[in-house]
């Protein structure tokens, strides 16, 4: 019985490791879709407490180099000024890469309160992402034409 029990614990603990090590989420294990969760989320921590030039920073140095206003555009990310927007609640919903694995698409669900207006509301966005060497980048076109979040 206790053989038993410690082989079931054994391979209870493999499969959590298993588990974390494929999420990225191991301590010391690096892959690519746990990079992405951990900028993504980071990203969007910036834009709650409203560090724009370090959101802008997740961009490409060249991206960096041709807009010098990014910080500014990032400020509007929601569509809402950011002076009026409480982000709340940030949640990565999932990750999709393309047949290359250069290019990915993260969805996520931010939950954001109105200030003065006692308004919470969901607000999804698409954040997209191009991997250069072995660093993943915001793109910028993409992530602020089409990836901003939409207030419903």
């Amino acid at each position: 019985m206790k053989k038993f029990l410690i082989l079931v614990i054994v391979l209870g603990g493999a499969i959590g490791a298993g588990f974390l090590a494929m999420r990225g989420q191991l301590p010391g294990v690096k892959t690519d879709r746990g990079d992405l969760v951990r900028k993504s989320a980071r990203f969007l921590e910036c834009l709650k407490f409203k560090e724009f030039g370090e959101a802008a920073a997740f961009h490409s140095p060249e991206d960096l180099k041709k807009n010098k206003d990014i910080p500014k555009l990032l400020e509007n990310f929601f569509m809402v000024p950011h002076e009026n927007l409480d982000i709340q609640d940030i949640s990565i919903d999932f990750i999709e890469f393309d047949s290359t694995g250069n290019l990915a698409k993260v969805k996520t669900t931010t939950t954001v309160r109105m200030l003065n207006k006692d308004e919470s509301r969901n607000a999804e966005s698409m954040l997209y992402w191009k991997k250069d060497g072995d660093q993943w980048f915001l793109d910028l076109r993409t992530t602020l034409e089409r990836g901003m979040g939409r207030m419903p």
